[in-house]
């Protein structure tokens, strides 16, 4: 991924979720944020179907990290993100069958 013009390596295993805002997307990971100046529609197809899902405009998340889910929020340790009525069905019905 570019990263303030650099190209990183990013280890799909420590990346929590990736929020959108405004013209970049932050990628949380376990120790550290990067800002990579690219859309999630971009980032989500280039990220594998298997391990990452839309929740939301805003969103995209690595279902393999997810630790709790209540009601339409997951939980990622001391981050929730909800999950928009748009995606709930496809994305639950995915998280059931994986």
């Amino acid at each position: 991924m570019k990263v303030n013009k650099k190209i990183v390596r990013v280890n799909y295993a420590e990346l929590l979720y990736i929020e959108a805002l405004s013209d970049y997307s932050v990628l949380v990971l376990d120790k550290q944020k990067l800002i990579v100046y690219s859309t999630l529609k971009v980032l989500e197809s280039r990220l594998p179907a298997t391990q990452f899902a839309r929740v939301h405009r805003s969103y995209i998340v690595n279902t393999k990290r997810i630790d709790a889910v209540e009601d339409h929020i997951l939980g990622f340790g001391k981050h929730e993100i909800p999950v928009s009525k748009s995606y709930q069905e496809g994305f639950y019905r995915r998280l059931r069958g994986a």
